[in-house]
């Protein structure tokens, strides 16, 4: 296959030609692939990760934003209130704790 096209042997001999004029060798191998297929549960895993990966990027922009500022007092009460924010959530599922939600 070539992008969504068979590759027949009259086309192969095409691009052989194409490239012996322009001077280079062809090799030729065979191999065989395997297609990844995510399944549904996989899938839905990916899309949370990418979920969280985009909540914390948000976070951390929004961080340097307020840092940039120099305002050390607003920088601080940023820190204090995202730690204020996330410690309950990270203690709720701590490795730890065997409550499940």
């Amino acid at each position: 296959m070539y992008g969504n096209k068979l590759l027949t042997s009259d086309v192969w001999q095409m691009f052989r030609e194409i490239f012996e004029e322009s001077g280079f060798e062809v090799y030729e191998s065979r191999e065989s692939f395997i297609e990844y297929v995510q399944t549904e549960q996989q899938k839905r895993a990916e899309d949370r990760r990418i979920a969280v990966g985009e909540l914390t990027e948000r976070m951390r922009d929004r961080y340097w934003r307020v840092e940039e500022t120099g305002d050390a007092e607003r920088t601080q009460f940023f820190i204090s209130m995202l730690e204020a924010t996330v410690n309950p959530i990270i203690s709720r599922f701590d490795d730890n704790s065997n409550e499940k939600t």
